[in-house]
């Protein structure tokens, strides 16, 4: 039988959120589960704009530079794309403009970070390698540049028609050519486009989509409260590409969870 949240233990979270989390955090709970209104997410967002449109400040909270990155942006459109903000609106106008502005034509796509990184307090894995960051990986690629692709197809009316069909193109290309073994956080770039174009990624990509998926489950429960990828970020909500193909590994998360 199904693990349900007590009124306790929602309880103790709701005082945990009030007490420690940040402003932003704190707003998105409440949102969710209280009296929050999209208006108080939608400022605490603006908090961590930059005049280039970007987002920065560390939103990213293992990334803690105050430029804008094309990281740090996504983390904000994925707020920004789950509260409904209109496409008008500053944070998105901004945050578009920026990801436009910030392709880089050699890559093909965009740097996750840039080198003002190495000046702000960061995560060992957010290091800046001027090498590493120019060179083509295609392993890589999707991280961020296939999730960024997904957000400039939800704002096409922000978008000149030539570069989202051109980077509507190198998108597909890439998850046709990768394995069926897909990194963890690519994939998880990979499922945020397919969210926003579906069928368009192709019948052959979401099929990969779905063994990739599948390849990175771990059904040990030993091993959940290590660093792995839960069926809660593949598929999280019912309405999710993978929520069928996961059902039968949600549900025992979710009561590990609980």
């Amino acid at each position: 039988m199904p693990q349900i949240l007590s009124d306790d233990a929602l309880r103790r979270a709701s005082n945990f959120m009030k007490l420690l989390s940040r402003p932003l955090e704190r707003a998105l709970f409440n949102l969710e589960f209280g009296d929050g209104t999209r208006d108080a997410v939608i400022k605490e967002l603006a908090e961590f704009q930059n005049d280039d449109g970007g987002f920065g400040n560390g939103i990213e909270p293992d990334v803690w530079m105050p430029e804008s990155s094309p990281l740090a942006t996504t983390v904000a459109l994925q707020h920004i794309s789950a509260i409904s903000v209109p496409p008008d609106h500053p944070l998105v106008v901004g945050a578009i403009a920026y990801l436009i502005n910030s392709y880089d034509e050699k890559r093909a796509g965009w740097s996750k970070v840039s080198w003002e990184v190495e000046d702000a307090p960061h995560a060992p894995w957010w290091n800046y390698s001027p090498k590493l960051d120019r060179a083509f990986d295609p392993t890589d690629w999707g991280n961020p540049a296939a999730e960024i692709i997904g957000y400039l197809n939800e704002y096409a009316s922000l978008v000149p028609a030539e570069f989202l069909g051109r980077t509507n193109n190198l998108a597909i290309e890439n998850l046709t050519a990768l394995a069926d073994k897909i990194e963890m956080h690519v994939l998880l770039c990979y499922l945020r486009l397919h969210e926003r174009i579906g069928d368009r990624i192709g019948s052959t990509q979401s099929s990969k989509l779905v063994v990739a998926s599948k390849a990175l489950m771990i059904d040990d429960p030993s091993t959940w409260r290590s660093y792995h990828t839960p069926p809660t970020w593949l598929a999280p909500g019912p309405d999710s590409f993978l929520a069928g193909d996961l059902a039968p590994r949600i549900g025992p998360y979710l009561d590990h969870l609980i």
